[in-house]
């Protein structure tokens, strides 16, 4: 076997030295169990603790205790402790939520209202000027976002865990954490705007050309490939925002540890491998937010064409009010309630792959 190591701490590697070197470390609290080991020749990184060789002559009862949230879960304890984490944590979510929706409220009411042209009439498309306070609410959710995120995923953690954080210990575990948050979410969507909106536009490219069967054919290949690689991104970055906030990585390795967990337990039955599970519940979260909002919106949809006699009427109401210069007292209230319905839901998009992200922890260790 090589006498020859890697020592990782925090994302960072020291190395390569010798067994004597470590033993030194440990001496003087530089190594400790927690950190990660392994020889030259190997890539498997494995605590420190786990190695007789730099270890074996502590006493066995200064090992720390198992953590107990790391475990499988049935859908039934998913579910359960989803819910039990949404209740005792509810007015906290409410809180760390509202630093992100009410800039996002001011940036969505701000924004010049624009009509949709008649593209079949000529009518070509409408310079939007987007006024200073739009881009300053866009940039102070891109500020306050990585906070947000971050206090999400320490709120549920505390609940599962039976403790109890105040609110300003948990903005400052959160404004810790930024950089790591701010790093990985920036390379999440540029990945996402990249594998979206280059393939998109080239399918836009490829018809304008002219409609023919062979442009049809490489705009709908496009589109297959865009979705491909859309898929695969979100099974990579399943669990980004709970390894970037729960870890103890760098971005770029916790964004590997998202692809790991995800991609764990390959040869378990689908329903018992976290990729399919995480896929699952997040079209649940999209099928629950998309009923909350229709469920919101229909009442003031149906007041606003209750003088409607024909679906042709309908269509010049809902066509009048997309070109109002300013809101009326009904859109007032669905946009104010709509902002309230997605306050409310977010954490359930978060909870619950807080509680999978220990699930498939457990299963990547066969535990």
């Amino acid at each position: 076997m090589s006498d020859e190591w890697m020592v990782r701490v925090q994302g960072h590697e020291y190395g390569p030295v010798d067994t004597d070197t470590l033993l030194e470390w440990k001496n003087e609290g530089r190594l400790i169990r927690t950190n990660e080991l392994r020889r030259v020749e190997d890539e498997r990184w494995t605590p420190a603790g786990e190695f007789p060789e730099i270890f074996g002559d502590d006493v066995p009862a200064l090992a720390e205790p198992p953590d107990l949230i790391v475990r499988r879960r049935s859908w039934r304890e998913i579910f359960r402790e989803t819910f039990r984490i949404f209740r005792g944590g509810f007015w906290r979510f409410l809180l760390f939520g509202l630093l992100t929706a009410v800039p996002m409220f001011i940036l969505q009411w701000n924004f010049p209202r624009v009509a949709f042209p008649n593209l079949a009439a000529g009518e070509p498309m409408p310079v939007v000027q987007v006024p200073p306070i739009c881009w300053f609410m866009f940039l102070l959710v891109i500020l306050l976002w990585p906070i947000s995120t971050a206090a999400y995923q320490y709120v549920a953690d505390d609940v599962l865990r039976g403790r109890r954080r105040s609110i300003a210990e948990i903005f400052t575990a959160a404004v810790e954490r930024y950089g790591r948050m701010l790093g990985a979410g920036l390379l999440v969507y540029f990945a996402y705007f990249f594998w979206f909106f280059i393939p998109l536009s080239a399918g836009v490219a490829i018809l304008s050309t002219g409609i023919s069967l062979f442009s049809v054919t490489v705009y709908l290949l496009i589109g297959v490939f865009m979705v491909y690689m859309n898929v695969r991104l979100i099974i990579n970055f399943l669990f980004w925002e709970q390894t970037a906030a729960l870890g103890d990585d760098g971005v770029m390795q916790s964004l590997r540890e998202s692809k790991e967990l995800a991609r764990c337990e390959r040869q378990a039955p689908k329903m018992d491998q976290p990729m399919y599970r995480g896929l699952v519940l997040l079209s649940l979260w999209l099928l629950v937010l998309l009923f909350a909002l229709i469920v919101v919106q229909l009442p003031f949809t149906m007041v606003r064409l209750a003088d409607a006699k024909t679906p042709e009427q309908a269509m010049a109401m809902m066509d009048s009010l997309a070109k109002a210069k300013t809101p009326d007292a009904l859109m007032i209230a669905s946009d104010v309630v709509s902002a309230i319905v997605n306050l409310i839901v977010r954490p359930l998009l978060t909870i619950p792959f807080v509680v999978l992200y220990y699930d498939a922890k457990a299963r990547r260790r066969g535990r």
